[in-house]
């Protein structure tokens, strides 16, 4: 089965992208919402992260206060690096087991942080991926976004873009693109042409 790692910055679009494959019969295996799903409230998982990070990650329902850890992390690569080596083996398993299930031609794995700066992808991805496309999105579109969509403020956003791989190197792994600049029909046409690609190979 074909493999397509799915990536861009926070706030590209890779929601709209991911749901044009989905109305095409395509599964997506999502890794944020694994993420978020592992971390739920009263999940095992978070016992560690409040051990490391304290109790004001944790909001009054008893659920992740992603913004709080945000904040903590984007701000010290230190803290950045431990809950990425915490957390990631966690999605990998659970992503491995969801792939194990796909039964559709071809599958598409969300993976935000699929490429890290100096554009190399972190060996642990590796098997997951056969193939890299690459959402393209003006950086202050993706600000816009994130300040409407997540009520956080500028320099916030600016924060999380800087923390992850820049366009430009995303793009230099890219197999394929998609622009995300102009309308959601150009995006849907763009996802159904890479649809009929696919299927080909």
């Amino acid at each position: 089965m074909l493999k397509i790692g799915l990536t861009g910055g926070i706030a590209s679009g890779k929601s709209l992208v991911s749901g044009y494959f989905v109305e095409l019969g395509i599964e997506v295996i999502d890794a944020d919402k694994i993420a978020k799903d592992l971390f739920k409230a009263k999940s095992k998982h978070l016992v560690p992260l409040i051990e490391y990070f304290g109790n004001d990650i944790i909001d009054n329902k008893g659920e992740l206060n992603r913004k709080t850890l945000g904040k903590i992390v984007f701000s010290d690569p230190k803290q950045l690096n431990w809950l990425n080596q915490y957390s990631h083996p966690l999605v990998n398993q659970e992503m491995k087991q969801q792939l194990s299930s796909v039964k559709s031609q071809y599958v598409i794995l969300d993976i935000p942080l699929l490429i890290d700066k100096g554009s190399t992808i972190p060996t642990r991805l590796l098997p997951f991926i056969d193939r890299i496309l690459v959402i393209k999105t003006d950086q202050d579109k993706q600000i816009k976004r994130i300040i409407t969509r997540d009520d956080r403020t500028k320099e916030d956003a600016r924060a999380i873009i800087n923390n992850q791989s820049s366009l430009k190197e995303k793009l230099a792994l890219a197999d394929d693109v998609i622009d995300n600049n102009t309308t959601k029909q150009y995006v849907k046409n763009q996802v159904n042409d890479l649809h009929v690609l696919y299927q080909s190979i």
